[in-house]
């Protein structure tokens, strides 16, 4: 039964925006060690507005909030201005309310605040039923 039901467990599409290699290194690892995730990556929140718009479809959106290019909010505002759904978690190693707030306000669905842990992602992944 087990080997059933890990064949019936569905890929999980995440885009994961980040300017910093350690936190792209920390996260891989997490992503890779919950399995059935496809990650792709961008480096700004312009390049992650370009692969949405371009028809990446992803189940999960994970995206720094200080970056060069484009910021996270102002990333999260356009893709929201695209018409997806898809959930946006934001994440910033700031993590006073405020910075909760602004995710919230450009259209992110949750805020963590960085680093990613492994609670923190499951924590994730349950609330928007990727678990």
């Amino acid at each position: 039964m087990a080997g059933a039901a890990a064949a019936e467990r569905r890929v999980i599409r995440v885009l994961l925006v980040e300017d910093e290699e350690i936190h792209r290194f920390l996260a891989r690892a997490l992503l890779r060690d919950a399995g059935g995730v496809e990650l792709s990556e961008a480096w700004n929140g312009a390049e992650a507005v370009r692969r949405v718009r371009e028809g990446g479809a992803y189940d999960l959106i994970l995206t720094d909030r200080q970056m060069p290019v484009m910021d996270g909010h102002e990333a999260t505002r356009q893709i929201r201005a695209l018409g997806v759904t898809t959930p946006i978690v934001g994440l910033s190693s700031d993590s006073l309310a405020a910075d909760a707030d602004a995710f919230i306000k450009a259209g992110a669905d949750h805020f963590t605040p960085k680093p990613l842990s492994k609670e923190k992602l499951d924590n994730i992944l349950a609330k928007f039923n990727l678990a």
